[in-house]
């Protein structure tokens, strides 16, 4: 399809799609020397597009878009492996900063320092990798051609900006479904969690759609961003609970003493429950927004 007869609702889409593969091709380079944040941009930048092509599959080719997000996940997860060690190693180190002295034994320091940079290390050497494989070049010309050649359904060709009003409130339905079931287990961070995987894509949809509706699209990307910042806090500390209890047993197992990680485990779990209460006041406050028209 040409760009001149691209419907309203797919041009939005496109655009917002275009803007994040510029992100990973300006990005691409500082990712393979790990300059300092670019594997965390490249990252949200292919999780947008990921998220973007599911929310708005309805508008393309069912194969192109499965394909794309396909491979868009699999970057997605190369990405994933040194930013998540990058990220664990900042909040622990935040957290042993915040302890008493005394409670921080020398062993304990030396253990999640090192044992992290070597993580970080090890998933930076596959990203690069990754990314001198064909697959990657693949995936880069692949999304080159779903933005240069729209796949657009035949029964989306006079799609408006009302579909994209209306597929925001799908997903909006998704969050209030994901809630219901978090709020009936109590607090199961796992529950949560899914909560917070379907905020991100309102979140993403409402960014996506700023250029078509204005300030009533910011303001909800604004609270579905509170929304996500909040859970994305209760996930953290569930991710560092994990790991503090692996390196507490290893600890035990060298016979070194392991209250430095039992303080940071009972630190990750004060924290959680604010970010939960926190997380929970935020969803509230986004539902209560009127949808877009």
């Amino acid at each position: 399809m040409s760009a001149g007869s691209v419907p309203p609702a797919a041009s939005v889409v496109l655009d917002y799609l275009r803007a994040q593969a510029e992100v990973m091709a300006e990005r691409a380079d500082d990712v393979r020397t790990d300059t300092p944040d670019a594997v965390h941009r490249s990252r949200v930048a292919t999780r947008r597009a990921r998220s973007a092509l599911r929310t708005f599959a309805s508008l393309f080719s069912a194969k192109r878009v499965r394909l794309l997000r396909t491979e868009l996940a699999w970057h997605a997860d190369q990405l994933g492996a040194p930013r998540d060690a990058e990220v664990l190693a900042e909040r622990l180190q935040g957290l042993l900063d915040q302890l008493p002295a005394g409670q921080v034994t020398l062993p304990a320091r030396a253990r999640l320092t090192d044992n992290l940079t070597q993580v970080h290390a090890t998933g930076h050497r596959a990203l690069v990798a990754s990314m001198d494989s064909p697959r990657y070049t693949d995936l880069r010309e692949q999304f080159d051609r779903f933005l240069a050649e729209p796949p657009i359904r035949s029964s989306q060709a006079d799609a408006g900006l009302d579909v994209l009003a209306s597929l925001l409130a799908r997903c909006v339905t998704r969050v209030r479904r994901k809630e219901a079931r978090a709020a009936a287990s109590g607090d199961d961070p796992h529950r949560w969690h899914e909560v917070r995987k379907a905020a991100k894509a309102a979140r993403y949809c409402s960014e996506a759609l700023l250029p078509a509706f204005g300030q009533p699209a910011r303001q909800l990307a604004q609270a579905w961003e509170q929304v996500t910042e909040a859970l994305g806090e209760l996930q953290d500390t569930v991710v560092a609970e994990a790991y503090l209890g692996t390196e507490a047993a290893r600890a035990r197992e060298a016979r070194e003493s392991a209250d430095t990680f039992l303080a940071m485990i009972s630190a990750e779990l004060r924290l959680r429950d604010d970010a939960l209460e926190r997380g929970r006041t935020a969803l509230q406050q986004a539902l209560a927004l009127p949808p877009l028209s």
